[in-house]
């Protein structure tokens, strides 16, 4: 199972909001809506998403702020800037940000190609990069022994005791600090004697408190 793109969605106009939300959720997309530009701003402030659409006109507001302090702090996020109004520079101005630009009405059509091409991109410069744990770490899957021998933001390779196989999807506990994590996993393959399994596991999401705490110990890790 892959981890779901995250975007944001900022409109004002309620009705615009629900209608991306909703479509962006059926195409199986882990979508937040924001209302307002305090609310995106904070949302932002938390974490960082893979795709964030935006209006530009926000009641008082200019969504084009949000956009340049985003691109400034998440780099590698993507941005699709929408509009109802007739502004020619505003398409000039996404440019400047490597933003996909719209205008409304939005068609539905247009919307998914572009939030596909948008997240194809992101998918591409930002592949999770593993770290090698130098003698591994403990923890227990499922309540057995296993140990860690590299992580990533986003999973970690395991090397567990031979005992009937992998499942396909189950917990990994991190000894010590009752870290509890949700993952599938992705391959697996016997060792040459037969006594361990070495497996390959990604994260079943990467929104929960546990992964960003996860992504926290990858960080403070020697690579």
């Amino acid at each position: 199972m892959k981890l779901q793109y995250r975007i944001l969605v900022l409109d004002d106009d309620p009705n615009t909001l629900s209608g991306i939300v909703e479509l962006l959720r059926d195409a199986n997309y882990q979508v937040t809506g924001a209302a307002t530009y305090d609310g995106a701003k904070g949302l932002l402030a938390l974490s960082p998403y893979d795709l964030f659409i935006t209006d530009v006109r926000l009641r008082g507001f200019n969504g084009l702020n949000l956009v340049r302090q985003s691109s400034s702090d998440y780099p590698d996020m993507a941005i699709i800037i929408i509009t109802g109004f007739d502004e020619p520079m505003m398409e000039i101005e996404a440019g400047r940000y490597r933003a996909e630009f719209l205008r409304k009405p939005v068609d539905p059509g247009e919307l998914l190609a572009v939030v596909e091409r948008c997240v194809s991109a992101v998918r591409r410069q930002r592949r999770w990069r593993r770290k090698r744990v130098l003698g591994g770490f403990g923890v227990s899957i499922n309540g057995c022994p296993a140990a860690v021998v590299d992580v990533s933001y986003g999973g970690l390779r395991l090397e567990v005791p031979n005992a009937g196989g992998v499942p396909e999807t189950f917990d990994v506990e991190v000894a010590g600090i009752g870290l509890r994590l949700a993952v599938d996993t992705v391959w697996a393959k016997v060792s040459d004697d037969g006594q361990t399994v070495v497996c390959g596991a990604s994260l079943s999401t990467d929104a929960t408190p546990s992964a960003r705490t996860w992504r926290a110990i990858v960080d403070r890790l020697t690579a």
